[in-house]
């Protein structure tokens, strides 16, 4: 190994195990890039501790357009020294001879991350301004393109364990055809030989479990699956039906972790490789409100909120980005009306959910190993008048946190749905800060309150929105008045 890629190995080393600490896996926050000049991106490092004498290393560009890209996987082992044992670029093989100018690019992203994160220093201020430019990259059009996550390394490793012997064949007949020095050749040899060695001994490696909050019988089945790789179609009916099982198991206040498990039961089922198993077994959340984030990110499951049906036709979307149209898009409801759901804040107790929560998925990067949600660091959404009326109270409320109720003008709409009607109003809550309008203002329809927060008793940012009925029938009472809270989105377009 040449004495500047020790260095720059070295140098990878030292960075990436001062970011790992004690812990077993590490991932950088997303920058802004592009691809190919022209796509906007975000690029990031991920980084795993497969056990002291080996760390994994993925660098990934996520888009809108194009997904999550692998751009890079590394693999450094310890022995007298660090040294690369295995390197893929584009989930393609690169060879010994090839890697120095890719370690040269590694080295030049990993210290411009160092600088960013330091936010010092008299460069600082031009080093943020060039970075998208400087971590860019170009997707030439043959290239393969994986599903991220630290597992991703294993998919194509039985497909591609022979290119290093066709390399190595290659290249030492090109260099007896020269008349290249015995004692280089020998020294070559060896160099590849120990590049072999490593790519044949690394299909044999267990992936390390680093989701250290897992339940245990999950650590179990992955186990299970790195052990029995021969028994395929066996190992993926076992995982389905132990994930199946374990949601069927679930108490029914866990309607989303049981949603979740059916879901990734269902891809388990379908998976083609031993890899697609165990990134779907990564993914099984452990808490109620991991679940709620993996149903609201996860593009199977989300149900734009453009595609549900306001309860009176003549009604706002409740919530919209700045400065583009109210048509609901960016948003999902995440608890229906009616939605059986255990309190989300850990007061206990099941109770139906008479409202909807509401909150922004657009600018979701990725999910992180702690199951919370990284944006892009645009604002979460803006809560605005879902039709035109009367601000009766401005206020905040322990639970709700700030929160306001509209008395709007009665219509034919609710007058044909609910005969005995007197008035009806929305209410808004969990917003970021009080709203400017005051009890007795009034306000026009699609007008803003106030940023979407998470003021109150919450679990992010989100909107909680009603549509109340007053009526001398109504089930709930505010200052002797009796009233209903009825389903603001009863119908969604298929």
């Amino acid at each position: 190994m040449s004495i500047d890629l020790v260095e720059n190995t070295q140098q990878v080393i030292k960075i990436v195990t001062q970011w790992l600490g004690e812990q077993r896996a590490y991932t950088s926050v997303p920058y802004r890039c592009s691809i190919n000049g022209i796509t906007p991106a975000s690029y990031f490092v991920s980084v795993m501790r497969v056990h002291p004498k080996e760390i994994f290393v993925q660098e990934i560009f996520s888009s809108d357009v194009r997904g999550q890209i692998v751009y890079r996987s590394w693999t450094f082992r310890l022995e007298e020294s660090w040294f690369i044992a295995a390197l893929e670029h584009f989930s393609r093989a690169v060879p010994y001879g090839k890697i120095r100018p890719q370690m040269e690019d590694l080295v030049r992203r990993l210290e411009l991350i160092l600088e960013l994160q330091s936010r010092g220093g008299s460069y600082f201020t031009e080093t943020a301004a060039k970075a998208p430019q400087e971590l860019s990259i170009d997707i030439p059009s043959d290239a393969e393109l994986q599903r991220t996550g630290i597992i991703s390394r294993f998919s194509h490793s039985f497909a591609r364990h022979s290119v290093p012997y066709t390399v190595a064949a290659i290249a030492l007949g090109i260099l007896l055809l020269l008349g290249i020095h015995v004692l280089r050749i020998q020294s070559l040899e060896e160099q590849m030989s120990r590049s072999i060695r490593a790519y044949t001994s690394q299909m044999d490696h267990q992936v390390q479990d680093f989701i250290s909050s897992t339940e245990k019988e999950i650590v179990e089945l992955i186990n299970n699956l790195q052990e029995n790789r021969k028994n395929f179609n066996f190992d993926r009916q076992n995982a389905y039906i132990s994930v199946t099982r374990m949601a069927e198991e679930l108490a029914h206040y866990l309607p989303a972790r049981k949603r979740a498990y059916r879901l990734i039961a269902e891809n388990i089922r379908q998976a083609n490789s031993y890899s697609e198993i165990f990134y779907e077994m990564t993914r099984l959340p452990t808490e109620e409100y991991q679940a709620r984030i993996f149903l609201a990110t996860d593009r199977q499951t989300v149900v734009p909120l453009s595609q549900s049906t306001p309860v009176f036709p003549s009604m706002y979307y409740p919530v919209k980005i700045e400065d583009e149209k109210n048509d609901g898009r960016g948003f999902r409801i995440t608890d229906g009306y009616m939605d059986q759901r255990k309190d989300p804040v850990g007061t206990g107790g099941v109770t139906p959910h008479f409202a909807v929560d509401i909150i922004n998925v657009s600018n979701i990067s990725y999910v992180n190993h702690a199951g919370e949600i990284i944006r892009e660091g645009k604002p979460p959404g803006q809560v605005v008048a879902a039709y035109q009326g009367r601000v009766i109270e401005n206020a905040y409320d322990n639970r709700y946190g700030w929160f306001v109720e509209i008395e709007h003008p009665m219509i034919d709409e609710v007058k044909e749905k609910y005969p005995r009607a007197e008035s009806w109003s929305t209410y808004y809550s969990h917003m970021d800060k009080q709203s400017p309008f005051l009890p007795g203002e009034d306000v026009e329809a699609n007008q803003v309150l106030s940023p979407i927060g998470d003021s109150g008793k919450s679990t992010g940012p989100h909107l909680h929105f009603e549509v109340r009925v007053y009526s001398p029938e109504g089930r709930y009472i505010t200052e002797g008045r009796h009233y209903d809270k009825i389903n603001p989105f009863p119908e969604v377009d298929s």
